[in-house]
């Protein structure tokens, strides 16, 4: 048996063997779409796939008494137009063995001869699409694998024209060429299974239904009249969440397939591979247990995946709608009353799926403890709740609720004695779940609810056997802690964030957790800071600066750049606040410089970052740094030469301008202009705009100091550095 000769090219080569490969699985209901112009390439390549799919499964169940094709060739009739008349036809005068169970499934079917449609009628290519759009109504015939093989211009006109087809659709897949007219030159011949051969020897290639065998007689399997011509399912059709699932896998896969730098690997395949053991599972009516091993094989391969870095939607919806179906198959064992052993084929199924899934056979063997699930349910929503991807359709409120209710129920099902560690894991989570809650609704009462947690997760730890988890805990207390002190009564909630943070630290080694270290000890110098504009204090500044300074020994710019500009911030807002309330004249005079000094710094490495990598904003650290600037030119007790006091308003003047500068590239980002009051008001500008009102005013001042001190030479130095659109305003306010 010869295939016809084409040349194909490496990228066609690749796309074919994904076509090939995802083939080959023979899951339920995968519907392909394969587009080529080229009528040669496309015969080459559906004569392969004949070919070296339709043979048996040389790795399938030698004791299978089955002799049934895997995969058949179909040509469309173009009188009628209806693939899914063709695919019963077929399924009639080759009825499938009786008492099949899990060894044969229907065959997939490739269906070509599309492209000769255009020589019909529109009635008829309309007919087509109509057939194509009923495909609900024929999901049955779809059990195997559909391939559809079509020009690109049908492709074009099924997504457009029949959208129920395409959202039904597993995988497309465009293979390269130049469009070839029909019926020219390749002695192309209306009996399917006879393809077009271009080699020099003009014979053709004969592709029979059973890849040479003769066809099945009649007689081996007769079908009675008043049966259907599709097999009936011998067990219950799956619940809705299983199917919802098994079609979410198939779509990422199908996502993964089509990539074009995506290599097909065996581990891609798992997931797949996963889903045929739970159909076959549900098919023998297996033991709850069995099926709530193979799902949890299945969410724990994407959750692997997510702790690696893909933590996409599609990932963590597909592992909480995984782990979903272990608790509920688990729960529907405990309540089940009959408790009988599993059958051979089910034992065997069960035997096949701990042997083949080898990569997580172990960790599969056996299945966590129902508190365990949920705390890992848990925290999955509440990785759904931080996705801030532009696709992300979920509720991040909805998220962190179902997180949060899953904690709790996890917390109801522990046993303290017996299961302390996951009893901390639920308390920490569940602080973490409630304090994010808190930055949507209920802030006071979610807060508390998330320090009642760290509480009773930090009285089942002991840090001296686990001073990590203890620090972590404390750390996350007192930023709790903090955040309560900004909604009231802040001299109690500091002074405990203050404690909290100090114990952290008591448990954080700097040579062995730098990072960690210097994390908590910025926390600890902005919880000093925010206590002294309370309870007014020199001694608490310093102390804050010590903090800060301490924090930036192992916060530096070439490990943590972001964090680095964050700590240099706080030191210079510090060092301000220290000199404006407290320090003598000499001493204020050393503050100021220095507050200049790390402003100048933090503003110097974020000018290296992303805005987005900033947790600090910039535009109130210039002011603040062009601020100190005019404090030093203008404040009596800074008694300076004409030279350094004109240098600090210079300065000053160009910090000023450049908020305003920047504010105008703000603006310009987001395509808006500064009439814009209804895009002005938005939470996320106003931050921004008050920033440019403060340096406005400011350089209302700087320009009158530069009068005051340098006359009118002085003035018009100044309004020379002043833009032209900003001069109208600033002429106004003078």
């Amino acid at each position: 048996m010869s295939i016809p000769s084409q040349k194909v090219s490496s990228s066609n080569k690749l796309i074919y063997q994904r076509l090939k490969q995802a083939i080959d699985l023979n899951l339920r209901r995968q519907i392909f779409i394969a587009a080529c112009d080229d009528l040669c390439l496309r015969d080459c390549l559906a004569a392969r796939l004949h070919t070296e799919l339709a043979t048996e499964n040389p790795d399938s169940d030698p004791r299978s008494p089955i002799d049934y094709p895997r995969f058949v060739s179909l040509e469309l009739d173009l009188s009628d137009p209806n693939p899914w008349g063709s695919i019963a036809a077929w399924l009639i005068q080759h009825p499938p063995p009786q008492n099949r169970g899990s060894y044969s499934r229907l065959p997939g079917f490739q269906i070509l001869g599309a492209e000769h449609l255009t020589r019909h009628s529109a009635a008829v290519q309309w007919s087509f699409l109509s057939y194509l759009r009923d495909i609900e109504a024929h999901l049955q015939m779809c059990e195997s694998t559909l391939l559809l093989w079509v020009s690109r211009p049908w492709l074009s006109s099924i997504e457009q024209s029949a959208p129920e087809f395409w959202h039904w659709r597993t995988g497309v897949f465009e293979f390269e060429g130049e469009p070839t007219p029909a019926y020219r030159d390749f002695g192309y011949s209306k009996d399917l299974r006879n393809l077009p051969d271009n080699g020099d020897s003009g014979d053709k290639l004969v592709i029979s239904f059973l890849s040479g065998q003769s066809p099945i007689p009649e007689e081996q399997s007769p079908i009675p009249e008043e049966q259907s011509p599709i097999p009936e399912e011998q067990s219950p059709i799956p619940d809705s969440k299983s199917v919802e699932l098994a079609d979410l896998v198939l779509s990422a896969a199908s996502q993964e397939l089509e990539a074009e730098n995506n290599s097909a690997s065996e581990e891609n395949f798992l997931p797949l591979q996963t889903l045929q053991y739970i159909e076959l599972l549900q098919e023998h009516q297996c033991c709850c247990e069995a099926l709530a091993l193979a799902y949890h094989s299945l969410g724990y391969y994407y959750r692997d995946r997510i702790l690696d870095g893909d933590g996409s939607e599609q990932n963590l919806t597909i592992a909480i709608r995984a782990i979903e179906q272990v608790i509920a198959y688990l729960e529907l064992d405990a309540n089940s009353q009959q408790n009988q052993p599993p059958t051979d084929e089910c034992a065997r199924l069960i035997a096949q799926l701990t042997q083949n899934l080898t990569q997580y056979a172990q960790e599969s063997n056996s299945l966590p403890a129902i508190s365990d699930l949920l705390n890992d349910l848990g925290t999955l929503y509440w990785m759904l709740s931080r996705d801030r991807t532009q696709n992300n359709a979920s509720d991040p409120l909805s998220c962190l609720e179902r997180s949060i209710a899953l904690y709790l129920e996890g917390l109801r099902r522990t046993d303290a004695e017996t299961a302390p560690q996951t009893r901390v894991r639920l308390n920490k989570n569940l602080g973490i779940a409630s304090a994010d809650l808190a930055r949507y609704r209920d802030k006071t009462e979610n807060l508390q609810q998330a320090v009642a947690a760290y509480k009773q997760a930090l009285q089942d730890l002991d840090p001296a056997v686990e001073p990590q988890q203890y620090a972590a805990a404390q750390n996350n207390l007192a930023t709790a802690y903090w955040n309560l002190a900004q909604e009231g009564e802040p001299k109690v909630y500091l002074k405990s964030a203050i404690a909290a943070y100090s114990q952290a630290l008591s448990c954080y080694s700097p040579e062995r957790e730098p990072l960690n270290y210097a994390g908590v000890q910025n926390n600890l110098g902005t919880a000093y800071w925010n206590l002294a504009q309370h309870e007014p204090s020199e001694a608490l500044l310093v102390t804050a600066i010590d903090a800060y300074r301490e924090a930036l020994k192992y916060r530096t710019r070439e490990l943590v750049p972001a964090a680095a500009a964050a700590t240099y911030n706080n030191l210079g807002t510090a060092y301000w606040h220290l000199a404006n309330q407290f320090q003598q004249k000499q001493a204020r005079t050393e503050s100021l410089q220095q507050a200049i000094t790390a402003y100048e710094t933090a503003l110097d490495i974020a000018g290296e970052l992303d805005r987005t990598q900033l947790t600090f904003d910039t535009l109130a650290a210039r002011n603040n740094l062009g601020l100190a600037h005019y404090q030093l030119a203008t404040d009596p007790d800074f008694a300076v030469n004409k030279a350094a006091q004109t240098s600090h308003l210079e300065a000053a003047l160009h910090h000023q301008l450049q908020v305003c500068a920047e504010w105008g590239q703000h603006l310009q980002d987001k395509g808006l202009t500064y009439g814009d009051k209804l895009h002005l008001q938005a939470p996320a500008n106003s931050q921004a705009a008050d920033s440019r009102q403060t340096a406005l005013s400011y350089i209302v001042k700087t320009i009158r100091a530069f009068y005051s001190e340098c006359g009118l030479p002085g003035q018009n130095l100044a309004l020379s550095k002043v833009p032209g659109d900003l001069l109208p305003e600033i002429l106004r306010r003078l």
